[in-house]
């Protein structure tokens, strides 16, 4: 557990020495990617993939491996990196931590986020993962049983159903729909027909939605979701102080700490609305 002193955050004290360390982080390596991990001979691997990122970032700590899974996912397919998104991809899959559907389906969101060329990258290492799988496990390649896109909608309806989910996941009034990007992809297609899928729960999509936007520096959108997790209470203080750590090693400190800015003061304000609202009943 993470230990307090004042003010301060502490990290835990839990390893007698380095080779404990380096032992434990090479063991929770193997876990979580499904195959044995590097030695300690780079500065890269001793203080970083095995020392920290292993050592002490992949606990079991307040998210849970699936969250973390989608926020890795997110990092390595903004960084381009195809060795770490088929690894990770594959790891997701092999470890049962997720199922062909749910990666799928996370695909699709995250393409929603990022764009399509990037969901292509994320796309074609969970195919590439299927058919490691089929080669080390004797497992059947097979399709993903996909949800079905929703069926067309008159234009007003969609338009309508977009603004209802908009106000549902985000907790305010929809914006007008005045432009073709704002009301039939913003509202139409990615609230009216994304965010409403099943396979991935609303708090999930809100920490794929939060990485995302992150990782762009897109800074108003990650308050809009960040105060959208905090009000609907979908995401606890310490989930998200849990993402942000999480966040910045695959996003880097620079990009972290300026989420981290972010979610400080959403939460500070989010607390200020909530003891006014209080106030004012009694």
């Amino acid at each position: 557990m993470t230990a307090f002193e004042g003010n301060e955050v502490l990290s835990e004290d839990r390893w007698p020495d380095r080779e404990a360390r380096k032992r434990d982080g090479q063991k929770t390596f193997h876990h979580i990617n499904t195959y044995p991990g590097p030695g300690s001979e780079y500065a890269y691997y001793d203080a970083g993939v095995i020392g920290f990122v292993f050592g002490e970032l992949w606990r079991p700590r307040r998210l849970d491996s699936k969250e973390r899974r989608w926020i890795t996912l997110v990092g390595v397919g903004q960084a381009d990196t195809p060795g770490p998104i088929i690894s990770h991809v594959y790891a997701a899959l092999n470890s049962g931590d997720c199922t062909l559907e749910e990666v799928d389906e996370f695909t699709l969101f995250y393409a929603t986020q990022m764009g399509w060329p990037k969901g292509a990258a994320i796309s074609d290492a969970l195919m590439k993962a299927q058919k490691r799988l089929e080669e080390e496990k004797g497992e059947t390649f097979r399709l993903p049983k996909i949800v079905p896109w929703t069926d067309p909608t008159p234009p007003a309806e969609r338009r309508a159903r977009g603004k209802r989910e908009y106000e549902a996941v985000m907790g305010e009034p929809a914006p007008v729909g005045d432009t073709p990007f704002r009301g039939i992809a913003y509202l139409d297609y990615m609230y009216g027909e994304i965010w409403n899928r099943p396979l991935l729960s609303v708090k999930e999509r809100r920490i794929i939605a939060i990485c995302c936007a992150a990782s762009i520096n897109a800074e108003k959108e990650v308050r809009k979701h960040v105060r959208a997790a905090f009000a609907s209470s979908d995401i606890a203080k310490a989930e998200m102080d849990e993402l942000v750590l999480h966040h910045a090693v695959y996003a880097g400190w620079l990009n972290g700490s300026k989420l981290d800015d972010a979610v400080q003061q959403e939460w500070s304000a989010v607390q200020a609305e909530n003891a006014s609202a209080v106030a004012a009943k009694q």
